[in-house]
Parts: C-alpha cells; structure tokens; sequence
C-alpha cells in the first residue's frame, strides 16, 4: 500500500528546475542559430515545453493514469516511454524553427534539437547525480 502510495506521487522540483535548465539551453541554441530573425519571440516558449516534456518524463506512471491508459512500470517501459518523449522533443524542437524560419537557412541544427532531446530523455537518470549535491534546503 505504502508503495503504491510512493510511486502515484507527482515529482515537481525535479520538473522546475531541470525545465527551466534546459529551456535556457535550448533558449541559447534558437539565438545561436536564428539570430537576426526574432529569436526571442520564438524561443520563449521553450521553457514552458521543456516543463511539459520533463513533467511526462519524471511523472510516467501518473501522467498514464491521467491519460487513461496506465502502464506497468519497469526500467524498460519507462526507459522506451523516455526514448519516444526524446524523439518526439527533437522533431518538435526542429519542426518549430523550420516553421519560425523565414528562409531556407534558418532553422536550428540537429544537433542542438538532437541535444535537447537526450537530455529530456536522460533528465530522470541525471537527476539521481544532481540531487545529493543540492544544499539540505532544497531537498523535499
């Protein structure tokens, strides 16, 4: 009981400050790549997508609750359940700035949309390293 009570929770503080970390990033990569067209107006809403993709990523078995179709989580459920949330963040992240592009040679490269996507992918297993270095007052 005691467990299932453990894994229904929601995961937040991982969710805010991984998101708002790679949103900035991902804030960076669209100025590198797109400056000169606007940059800001299309990469504000970076953050708020990266929250979106972390909060399905670090919450899998409540979010497929949510959607009515819950899972039976295992490391390779959720890693495939990861991977996919990777892949469709890297298509979203590419098929944002070709569509903002006003040119042919706009748009943010691969690697970059490739980069924010592992790193959504990743973010649940990184956050195991990050967390036993937070100062006490930020653990919960």
């Amino acid at each position: 009981m005691a467990a299932e009570a453990a894994q229904a929770s929601l995961v937040f503080f991982p969710v805010l400050s991984l998101g708002i970390f790679i949103g900035l990033l991902e804030l960076i990569f669209v100025h590198s790549d797109e400056s000169g067209m606007g940059w800001l107006k299309h990469g504000i809403h970076a953050i708020p997508t990266m929250l979106i993709f972390l909060f399905i990523s670090f919450n899998i078995g409540p979010v497929s609750k949510m959607v009515g179709y819950p899972i039976t989580e295992s490391f390779a459920v959720d890693l495939g359940v990861r991977v996919l949330l990777g892949i469709i963040a890297t298509v979203k992240v590419k098929a944002a700035a070709a569509i903002a592009g006003k040119a042919s040679s706009f748009g943010e490269k691969f690697w970059h949309a490739a980069v924010i996507g592992i790193l959504i992918a990743a973010a649940p297993y990184v956050w195991v390293f990050i967390e036993p270095m937070l100062p006490a007052f930020l653990k919960f």
